[in-house]
């Protein structure tokens, strides 16, 4: 059982340093694809990446493709990340758009 259970836990630690690296590689590719002065670390970039792919093979899933492959996630997976590295930059625009509020205000 100890044996079990040691190896499901080296399969999962796999796992998530493979979704990890192949993540920071989707929101690297997002970040080249729209080049700018963006404050945006590798912490963010994975996160970009990570979130990017959830998005991209959401919207593939309900516009019928159901069988991806590894091209295809992948292409859906960088997709995804330029929306979001897009909605980002919004965001972070009109952010530093909007007035502060007065003090003891």
């Amino acid at each position: 059982m100890n044996n079990l259970l040691a190896a499901a836990a080296a399969l999962a630690g796999t796992w998530l340093i493979i979704n990890l690296i192949g993540a920071l590689i989707v929101g690297a590719i997002a970040r080249a694809v729209l080049p700018g002065k963006d404050k945006v670390g590798w912490f963010m970039t994975i996160l970009i990446g990570f979130l990017g792919g959830v998005l991209g093979k959401i919207v593939a899933f309900l516009v019928g493709w159901h069988r991806l492959g590894w091209l295809r996630g992948f292409a859906v997976s960088v997709a995804g990340a330029i929306v979001l590295l897009l909605a980002h930059r919004i965001w972070m625009s009109t952010k530093s758009k909007r007035p502060s509020a007065a003090p003891g205000a």
